[in-house]
């Protein structure tokens, strides 16, 4: 009977390794993620080659330690650096298919906002996961951080970098907390003139800044306005965009000197902030965020 006991022990013991074997070095099956869109996509775990869609998205893998893992991206992305240098697929709209497929990614990360939905379903029909992100105010972009650290198995830097945003957005709004907010008329295109409405980041930005956005009652997103409708409602800051692929941004600023009695340009304070902190969905939101601080409310960071 000892003798039964100790073969029978043997054997559980044998099956348990042979279970914990093929567990351990077994193949790891993919997770089931839904989409900013609701479409479900099957991503396998800690994907090694990953496609960027978009210029954010790309700064977001960089934040989260991806930089090996990033095997495409566009060619507007040039932040950090080393983005600069890794394999072009296209621009937004003219992405190539056949480069994407060369690289054979096993994760694709696009944009609802820039990328071409006949893109997104060549390349989905073809096998290829693709996950497509679309946050729109600054907490979506937060949960877009999240969302990519779930699905490249980051979630712990993730959630350590989120933390870390939120509280800078914190400091930031507490240093203009109770201070009168300022009139501001925000310009993202030249000719016609474009602002921002109700519903962009960037009037939340403003908002968070210490300002308020003179088209913020506006429902559409980037509606033109006249000179007459800026000159009528006084900004006290006019903030114009880099635009740096559009036009010349100093002519918009001397056109806009022609109006000294507009109090922005009566106390010259007109001014340029980079378009890629405040037009990518990405951490550096955050920097643009601070950069709005200093321009509607200088006294505040000198404090």
């Amino acid at each position: 009977m000892h003798a039964f006991n100790s073969m029978r022990t043997m054997v559980l013991k044998a099956v348990f390794l042979i279970t914990c074997f093929f567990f351990l070095s077994g193949p790891v099956y993919a997770g089931v993620f839904l989409d900013d869109l609701g479409r479900k996509v099957e991503i396998a775990p800690s994907p090694k080659r990953i496609v960027s869609l978009a210029p954010g998205i790309t700064e977001v893998l960089y934040c989260l330690g991806l930089d090996g893992e990033i095997a495409g991206v566009t060619i507007y992305c040039n932040y950090p650096e080393a983005a600069r240098h890794k394999p072009k697929i296209g621009g937004f709209t003219n992405i190539s298919v056949e480069k994407i497929l060369s690289m054979n990614p096993d994760l694709i990360i696009g944009t609802a906002d820039g990328n071409r939905k006949e893109t997104v379903m060549r390349l989905e029909s073809l096998g290829m996961p693709v996950f497509i992100t679309n946050p729109k105010t600054l907490d979506e972009i937060l949960g877009m951080v999240l969302a990519i650290g779930r699905i490249t198995g980051k979630e712990r830097e993730a959630k350590k970098l989120t933390l870390h945003l939120k509280n800078r957005v914190k400091n930031l709004s507490s240093l203009v907390n109770g201070r009168r907010k300022r009139s501001v008329f925000f310009q993202v295109g030249g000719d016609p003139i474009i602002t921002v409405g109700r519903d962009t980041v960037h009037n939340q930005l403003i908002t968070l800044a210490g300002g308020v956005n003179i088209a913020g009652g506006e429902k559409t997103l980037y509606p033109h306005y006249s000179v007459e409708e800026v000159v009528a409602r006084q900004p006290e800051v006019i903030i114009l965009t880099s635009m740096k692929y559009e036009t010349d941004v100093s002519n918009i600023w001397n056109k806009w000197r022609k109006w000294p009695h507009i109090p922005a340009v009566r106390d010259n304070r007109l001014h340029i902030i980079d378009t890629d902190l405040i037009d990518r969905s990405s951490p550096r939101i955050v920097d643009g965020l601070a950069e709005m601080v200093k321009i509607i409310h200088p006294e505040a960071v000198k404090k």
